[in-house]
């Protein structure tokens, strides 16, 4: 047993799995469930943020329309299906070049997007659940172009599934991220899994484990090492930038 699940057994129904190197851990908001809270809690802390709400509205109103525009065919089927098998890359894309994402000089200005501004500080602090969600300023952009691509490449129907399809998804990542962050036990063998292949990221090496409600992306490409076969990185708080807000 390493240290990390040493200290996973020092508390009973918590799951403290996060707690490894404390002393580098910005501090966190009081106000967030602690150790003990119940998943009602949880959940109304979840809810209380904007970007769960804006992807909750956005699934649900498409799911609506789906159903108001009738018409069912076999892409009822298709869509929901493609995008459950392409999560698993997506998501490693997405970690991968855009969170974890350097910022680019070009002349005077510099790109450094609000994704990987907010995941740098995220690594800084992995137990503060404020900042634990997508950033809700970039769902505005992403949002409208999802919707307008959707409209314009697929007749109404298909367009409302696979945007109810796509937001039900983002929206089970957020609740997947927050739940291996909180103050919560895994109840599964699986839970347990993701939860632990998460911490590793935070706590070991920031280049490997990307997966977050899966782990199929890193076994596919690669980077779901053996513990073991892997150093503790000396930027797996700041992924090499001291200033990581």
């Amino acid at each position: 047993m390493d240290q990390l699940d040493r200290t996973h057994a020092k508390v009973r129904g918590a799951d403290t799995m996060l707690d490894g190197r404390e002393s580098d851990v910005l501090p966190v908001s009081t106000d967030q469930p602690g150790v003990g809270a119940t998943l009602g809690e949880l959940i109304a802390f979840f809810l209380r943020k904007p970007s769960p709400v804006i992807i909750c509205i956005t699934a649900a109103t498409a799911a609506g329309v789906r159903v108001w525009l009738g018409r069912w065919g076999w892409w009822d089927l298709a869509i929901p299906l493609l995008i459950v098998a392409a999560e698993p890359f997506v998501e490693w894309l997405i970690h991968v070049h855009l969170l974890h994402r350097q910022p680019t000089r070009i002349g005077r200005f510099t790109i450094d997007p609000i994704t990987a501004r907010k995941h740098r500080l995220h690594h800084r602090n992995p137990k503060d659940l404020r900042i634990v969600m997508v950033p809700f300023q970039a769902l505005f952009p992403a949002g409208p172009i999802a919707i307008a691509l959707a409209i314009w490449r697929l007749d109404p129907p298909q367009a409302a599934m696979a945007l109810a399809c796509g937001f039900g998804m983002l929206g089970y990542y957020e609740w997947t991220h927050y739940l291996i962050h909180a103050p919560y036990r895994p109840k599964t063998a699986w839970f347990r899994k993701l939860s632990r292949n998460h911490r590793l990221h935070h706590y070991r090496n920031e280049h490997f484990w990307f997966g977050v409600t899966t782990n199929v992306g890193d076994r596919v490409l690669g980077t779901r090492p053996e513990q073991s076969e892997v150093p503790l990185s000396p930027t797996v708080r700041t992924l090499g930038l001291q200033d990581s807000t």
